[in-house]
């Protein structure tokens, strides 16, 4: 939200987690006390640095909710429309975990241009990330960027110290050759995956989600976020690398839903064709491609589909859309793909401005 804010849009963001709202921690507003109006029936929004903000913890800030899951997705639809936002831009949803009430409330009752998912690197987050995208392509929602917290641990004070140390040490002693300097260097400051790779290359794969982030276990972070003051604001300077992710997630977002807008009926069609025996992948331009269900199986990258077994009778059952950039495919035989339509549609491109720094990411996971 404040990276969009940076590059002069009007923002606002609502965190929509009842139980456990996080955003009145995270952000100190310049008024925290929360101001209705028209006997209560509008709610005027809290601010923090040229950005909007509402929350159950701004309304309710010493009581907890003790709130029914059917009452509860009401109440947060309330909170999101009788806010007064006016005139935004952007207007970031902070949902809760999981693929509740709250999160199929909110995809079916508003009008929401895309989400972006935010994981860690745990196999069984990635289980969650899977429902998540699940979940809104079901309601038309296309998921545009995957952020990946936790994703690695670099020892910066370790490795400030190691290189003092070799300074001090080359200035009163033969010093160490250049080639052993640098091993030992790199070996302090190579990047420590505690939680493992993550997902992200995976993620690339299935579904065409190509805007991947992953940011560090960073103290820093921690406690910008404990103390109530946006780490974008105020340790940009000293961790320059990890707010470029931020403004890459914002321009790329931004992007990606300009694309929407312009492309919303580009996805090609595809289907089987049972008496020719092919798939059939009609383009926006309605040029059609075929191609035997076999070779398209065979371009299938899922781990359980193992080539050796592809029989010549193997035939696609349903196919339906997975978002704006692939297609999920069920079997005569009980498999299920998970294909982007770059992997077998010809020129088929999604529309981005950063795909090289986006495959040196997916190279790194």
């Amino acid at each position: 939200a404040f990276a969009l804010r940076a590059q002069g849009y009007r923002v606002g963001i609502v965190d929509t987690d009842l139980y456990g709202p996080s955003l009145p921690t995270m952000v100190t507003p310049q008024n925290p006390e929360v101001a209705f109006e028209n006997g209560g029936s509008e709610i005027i929004p809290v601010e923090a640095h040229g950005v909007k903000m509402m929350s159950m913890g701004f309304i309710n800030p010493t009581d907890s909710m003790v709130v029914r899951g059917a009452r509860a997705a009401p109440l947060v639809e309330q909170m999101l429309t009788r806010t007064q936002w006016g005139e935004l831009d952007f207007l970031v949803i902070d949902m809760p975990p999981g693929t509740g009430d709250i999160q199929l409330t909110l995809s079916q009752s508003v009008s929401i241009d895309a989400a972006v998912i935010v994981t860690t690197p745990q196999r069984l987050s990635f289980a969650d990330v899977v429902k998540g995208v699940e979940m809104f392509d079901k309601v038309g929602i296309p998921c545009v960027a995957v952020v990946e917290n936790m994703a690695f641990w670099q020892n910066t004070e370790l490795s400030k110290r190691v290189e003092a140390l070799l300074d001090e040490d080359a200035s009163s002693s033969p010093p160490l050759p250049e080639a052993t300097r640098k091993s030992l260097l790199d070996l302090v400051s190579a990047p420590q995956y505690i939680f493992g790779k993550g997902h992200r290359k995976r993620l690339a794969e299935m579904w065409g989600i190509e805007n991947t982030y992953a940011l560090p276990l960073e103290p820093a972070l921690s406690k910008a976020g404990d103390s109530g003051r946006p780490f974008y604001l105020t340790g940009a300077s000293s961790n320059p690398s990890i707010a470029s992710q931020y403004d890459r997630l914002a321009s790329d977002v931004i992007t990606e839903i300009q694309s929407l807008e312009e492309t919303k009926e580009a996805r090609p069609e595809v289907m089987f064709d049972a008496t020719r025996n092919m798939v059939v992948s009609i383009t926006k331009g309605g040029e059609e491609q075929v191609m035997s269900p076999t070779e398209l199986r065979r371009r299938c990258r899922s781990p359980t589909n193992i080539k050796e077994l592809i029989t010549d009778d193997v035939k696609p059952i349903d196919i339906f859309p997975m978002g704006n950039y692939a297609v999920q495919i069920l079997w005569n035989d009980g498999h299920q793909s998970l294909m982007p339509y770059s992997s077998f549609v010809e020129g088929y491109r999604t529309n981005n401005n950063n795909n090289d720094s986006v495959n040196s990411q997916l190279e790194a996971a």
